[in-house]
């Protein structure tokens, strides 16, 4: 029995990420639902891809949350992914293998490893991100998420602001706390974060841009970056090029 995967992307402006997404998920997803909340996107989708307008013109983690909690509700499917558009799961040992493993084991929940990819320019080839740009930095703090799970055990995803905890509720009642010491799975599932791609001047023009959209909530509870955008990119350089190695063969 094939097993059906539904993929949620949250999506603001990461245009030239657009074709990366579609051609990585589709590798292994039925579904693959992109929740727009920028400009229109006009192209032509394979099957199984769908754009929704998202109507969420400021960077709100609130309306974001209440997304990711609500977008997957009528889904049939045995597994779903949440995520941002430059998130990236990657199963070492393949999709089919890891995510047969998960079921066969009972697991409701998922928590990735996490890693912020790099290079310093975008990728341009027709194949996968991850054939272009294999090097990033392990974080298991900011990027280990716990954004895969199964549906028909989890009634309630209830992901906490950022993602990164979660206090699911399972369909018989229980209630689960998936937070920082909860353990990861075996096989190992990856999340890779693309967001340190390109030169840095375009970077931190993002990070500008995000400031500027960014709601009343957020500024108010220190939620997202204030920081001036070429100092968060080099805060985020120096982090990361220490750390730096080989992540996808």
């Amino acid at each position: 029995m094939k097993i059906k995967v539904e993929v949620h992307v949250l999506f603001y402006y990461e245009t030239w990420l657009l074709p990366y997404i579609i051609r990585h998920y589709r590798t292994f997803a039925s579904k693959l639902v992109i929740h727009n909340a920028g400009q229109p996107l006009k192209l032509r989708l394979p099957k199984g891809v769908v754009i929704i307008p998202w109507d969420c013109p400021e960077v709100s983690n609130t309306r974001y949350m209440e997304l990711c909690n609500s977008c997957w509700k009528a889904t049939t499917a045995d597994w779903v992914i949440v995520v941002d558009a430059d998130e990236f799961i990657w199963f070492p040992e393949g999709a089919a293998k890891t995510l047969a493993a998960y079921m066969a084991k009972g697991a409701a929940v998922i928590k990735t490893h996490g890693f912020e990819m790099f290079s310093g320019r975008l990728p341009t080839g027709p194949g996968q991100i991850y054939d272009e740009i294999k090097f990033g930095a392990p974080d298991d703090k900011w990027y280990a998420k716990p954004c895969l799970f199964n549906p028909k055990l989890v009634r309630d995803s209830a992901l906490g602001i950022g993602q990164h905890e979660a206090d699911p509720v399972l369909h018989d009642g229980r209630k689960l706390r998936v937070g920082h010491d909860w353990p990861f799975a075996t096989p190992s599932a990856y999340l890779l974060h693309y967001h340190q791609i390109g030169p840095a001047e375009a970077i931190a023009a993002r990070y500008e841009g995000n400031i500027e959209r960014m709601c009343a909530e957020n500024r108010e509870k220190g939620w997202g970056n204030l920081k001036k955008g070429m100092v968060h990119v080099e805060e985020k350089r120096n982090y990361i090029f220490p750390l730096l190695d080989q992540v996808v063969p």
